[in-house]
């Protein structure tokens, strides 16, 4: 049920990324846009609108005025400014406002148009990269047993297989750990391999709590493996008892 309900956690959190990424990215580009086709015009502050913040603190929003073409425009910010950066009253400004729709403007802050939503792109996008490549890592250090810093016989002893036996001896290759779960637990199952009927085989045992390494590398590095008759491919990785 943790494994699942990782799996699960782990999908909610790539979602919430790649709408970060979706969003943040069309806010970059539309601000693109604007800095890219609109046209600067000088703007004078002619009102500043108070408001209370969630802190309660007292913020303005400032109402510009500017003139396109003989006609003036008026535009309230979208941004309220407390403390020292509030404007005063007469202050001039530089919008940018469309050629198509003079109504259409914004203050031209490039922090805000371009850097910030640059940067709510950029940290979601290395987020699902590091993500990516831990998953990716771990997949390749589960997979590649050659890996193993565990000292191994370097020949590997072919194992004829016939209907009574029901027994082999593999090479040990390292244990696996588990990842950690939510009560800080790890466990670790056995890895080994050996050649039978001229095929490799690898065999995985169950996880068990208590690392075994030290056990199989005080018997020779060696694993006893019992297959099953019937069907070879079903078998049995057999722990060592304590002695």
């Amino acid at each position: 049920m943790a494994k699942r309900g990782g799996g699960c956690l782990k999908i909610v959190l790539g979602l919430i990324l790649i709408s970060m990424i979706l969003g943040s990215g069309l806010w970059f580009l539309s601000n693109l846009n604007r800095v890219l086709t609109h046209e600067p015009v000088d703007a004078v502050v002619v009102d500043l609108i108070p408001s209370t913040d969630s802190d309660g603190d007292t913020v303005y929003t400032p109402v510009y005025e500017y003139d396109v073409a003989g006609q003036t425009y008026r535009y309230t910010s979208l941004v309220s400014i407390g403390g020292i950066g509030v404007p005063d009253i007469g202050d001039d400004k530089t919008l940018l406002y469309n050629p198509d729709d003079p109504e259409d403007a914004r203050v031209r802050n490039m922090f805000l148009l371009l850097i910030l939503p640059a940067i709510l792109v950029t940290i979601p996008v290395l987020l699902v990269g590091a993500l990516g490549w831990a998953a990716l890592r771990r997949r390749t250090k589960g997979d590649d047993w050659s890996a193993s810093d565990v000292a191994v016989p370097p020949w590997n002893p072919p194992v004829e297989v016939d209907s009574p036996r029901d027994t082999i001896t593999a090479i040990f290759m390292g244990t696996e750990p588990s990842q950690m779960d939510s009560a800080g637990h790890v466990r670790y199952r056995v890895k080994a391999r050996a050649e039978i009927d001229g095929e490799l085989r690898r065999f995985v045992g169950d996880w068990v709590d208590e690392d075994p390494t030290l056990m199989f590398m005080e018997r020779g590095n060696t694993v006893e493996v019992h297959l099953d008759p019937t069907d070879p491919a079903i078998y049995e990785v057999i722990m060592p008892t304590t002695d």
